[in-house]
């Protein structure tokens, strides 16, 4: 049986349509809301409601569980959200175990880091350390900014462009450097890792083919969605006003905008070619990328 852990995000949900095309064999989601569940349900996936951070419902979800997919990440639960990461992680670790799961698929950040001065990337960080001192075979698949509607990190990214026809451009959307990744890429890498078992215990990278500034990308989608938008530079890094900004603007939370926005100091590109995930296709271009989103 196939686990998968974050069912009801974005990435979980194309991946779950993908997983109910092909014969996988029986298939478990684990969700946080009934809600989720009952759709889920719907279309014959056994769906587990609980919380990983407190570790309820999650015995109950590994139960009969070959390979674990994790695609969970703690952004919108207030507190010490690497705390709050490596709780889940060791939560799912400890159950894992003593529940005979052979594998686990990880979805991490390209550029998770201790060091980092961005809390989510050191939590992200922390999530791949947990897994990986689990002693179960581990997939990890790292990857940038996913291009796709209703992935977080890119919604931010261009929620002011989307909003506003003069756009304040921050210095660190014209230092940040990034390739951004097509949802349909690390579908298939997701896929990949599930059903190859010769990648069980190595580490790659899932990177668009294009390196650009996260301005550029930014401008690239208003241009392909039709948006003229006046981009005003800014001098100052400005993280805290954006992240206030995000709220007015959208209703996200400053917190959860502030973590995701921090990620954006790190460069977020593939350094290794060798690490490269090997896709059975060249990944997609960012301007294709673009023309998959629904508006």
């Amino acid at each position: 049986m196939i686990l998968v852990t974050g069912a009801s995000g974005r990435v979980g949900t194309a991946l779950m349509v993908q997983l109910l095309r092909r014969p996988h064999g029986p298939l478990r989601a684990f969700v946080r809301k009934e809600f989720d569940a009952v759709r889920l349900r719907d279309r014959g996936v056994d769906a587990v409601v609980g919380d990983l951070v407190l570790g309820r419902g999650v015995d109950a979800a590994v139960r009969g569980v070959s390979t674990l997919v994790y695609l969970v990440h703690t952004v919108d639960r207030p507190g010490d959200f690497v705390a709050h990461e490596l709780e889940a992680a060791r939560n799912v670790v400890i159950a894992a175990r003593a529940a005979g799961v052979a594998r686990i698929v990880l979805l991490g950040h390209i550029a998770a880091d201790p060091e980092s001065p961005s809390d989510y990337l050191r939590g992200r960080w922390a999530v791949e350390r947990a897994f990986a001192q689990s002693d179960i075979p581990c997939t990890v698949l790292r990857a940038p900014t996913i291009v796709a509607r209703g992935s977080a990190p890119f919604e931010l990214a261009v929620l002011a462009a989307r909003r506003l026809p003069v756009v304040p451009e921050p210095r660190w959307m014209r230092t940040c450097t990034i390739e951004p990744v097509a949802l349909a890429d690390v579908v298939e890498a997701l896929t990949a890792a599930i059903e190859e078992r010769d990648l069980d215990g190595r580490s790659f990278d899932i990177a668009g083919p294009d390196r650009m500034t996260l301005a550029s990308m930014v401008h690239q989608w208003a241009d392909a969605t039709g948006r003229h938008r006046v981009f005003i530079p800014v001098p100052a890094e400005a993280y805290e006003p954006s992240a206030w900004a995000s709220w007015l603007l959208n209703r996200h939370s400053p917190r959860a905008a502030r973590l995701l926005l921090g990620a954006y100091r790190a460069r977020q590109v593939c350094v290794d070619p060798s690490r490269r995930f090997p896709l059975p296709q060249r990944p997609m271009a960012y301007r294709r990328a673009l023309a998959h989103l629904d508006g």
